[in-house]
């Protein structure tokens, strides 16, 4: 059987939900409002209180550069403290307070959002969920495999 949608639709529309949600800078309880890699990088802080910032940049798959810099912005909206680790080069982050109402603020917004979705998803059948789960599951394996694979083609 031919879809007349494939895979890449499927896929390009999920990541354009995605982009348009996380493009919107929220106000997390707090006066200033924090773009999605901002607050994902304080609840990571707030949940490793140990991980220096290479450690960070590893569980968030990105640069040390590109966390540094995320860090330093984070601590000019004073939500975040920079400070030396254990040696020299290491460098750690804590929480200031409103670093801590924001994650605080974030964590419940996404018990609400957890509600919101399973009365939502209450309405599929169990082979519609299954479906997507799948669709899902089938592009993680794509991308695992592609991550392997430094050639294009």
């Amino acid at each position: 059987m031919e879809h007349t949608h494939g895979f890449r639709t499927l896929i390009d529309h999920l990541a354009r939900v995605q982009k348009a949600g996380d493009s919107v800078p929220r106000n997390y309880g707090i006066d200033t409002p924090l773009k999605t890699n901002e607050i994902h990088l304080l609840d990571l802080i707030d949940k490793n209180p140990d991980a220096n910032l290479t450690e960070l940049s590893e569980m968030l798959w990105t640069s040390k550069m590109a966390v540094s810099a995320l860090a330093r912005k984070l601590e000019e909206k004073k939500v975040l403290n920079v400070v030396p680790g254990n040696n020299k080069k290491e460098l750690k982050c804590t929480l200031t307070e409103r670093g801590k109402i924001a994650v605080a603020t974030h964590d419940a917004f996404h018990r609400m959002e957890d509600v919101y979705l399973s009365e939502r998803m209450a309405s599929y059948s169990e082979e519609e969920i299954d479906l997507v789960i799948k669709v899902l599951k089938d592009y993680a394996l794509y991308l695992e495999e592609y991550a392997e694979d430094s050639t294009i083609l």
